[in-house]
């Protein structure tokens, strides 16, 4: 009695019968047919030494036939995996430009005195600009280069608790504070705006 035929479905209207039997019976040689269950990824390999290893000195006369590889299942999953990395990857640098939008805005609004005093000094409105836009990407770009440290740090720890060899691409270190830096470049444009509109007097009177 078979548990189940999920390979072989002709098998629930087919009669079994001992392989002795069907020898005497019926004058079979050999079996028509071999079922090998390999692991999955190994069944390409097993397909081109099966033959040797059943009939050495005629291997040519078998075929093995394979179910193919499940690249297509491994490709899917592959592409889930790159597209919520990516969202998460956004939603990243989406909470670190609010952040730093936040922190500059927080500066500027504390800062009032500070910008009255050089506007009345001379201190041109894209001077003021500058230097807030200056201070949004240096936060942009340090926390580039911490990310990209902690995340270096933490694929070659997991690597090696795991006695995996880490793969890391070299330009992945190089592009993380770049791109902080262009966030924080982007998140200081709207605080610096305000910060270049403050007036001088109504600044100097705030700051007192």
């Amino acid at each position: 009695i078979l548990d189940e035929v999920a390979r072989e479905a002709d098998l629930l209207s087919a009669i079994i019968v001992p392989n002795g039997y069907a020898r005497l019976r019926f004058g079979l040689e050999a079996p028509a047919e071999v079922q090998i269950e390999t692991d999955v990824g190994a069944a390409s390999l097993i397909a081109t030494q099966a033959p040797v290893a059943l009939d050495p000195n005629q291997p040519e006369r078998l075929r093995a036939i394979t179910g193919g590889e499940p690249t297509q299942v491994r490709q899917d999953i592959q592409g889930d995996i790159n597209a919520l990395f990516i969202v998460l990857g956004g939603l990243s640098l989406l909470v670190g430009a609010l952040g730093i939008a936040n922190v500059t805005l927080v500066s500027v609004i504390e800062r009032v005195g500070e910008i009255g005093l050089r506007r009345a000094v001379g201190a041109a409105r894209r001077h003021i600009a500058a230097q807030f836009l200056l201070e949004s990407t240096t936060l942009g770009l340090l926390g580039g280069i911490v990310g990209a440290s902690l995340g270096v740090l933490i694929v070659v720890g997991a690597s090696a608790v795991r006695d995996w060899t880490p793969v890391l691409e070299p330009w992945l270190p190089l592009t993380a504070p770049l791109l902080g830096a262009v966030v924080g470049l982007l998140a200081g444009v709207y605080p610096s705006w305000r910060a270049a509109g403050v007036e001088p007097i109504e600044a100097l009177r705030q700051g007192l």
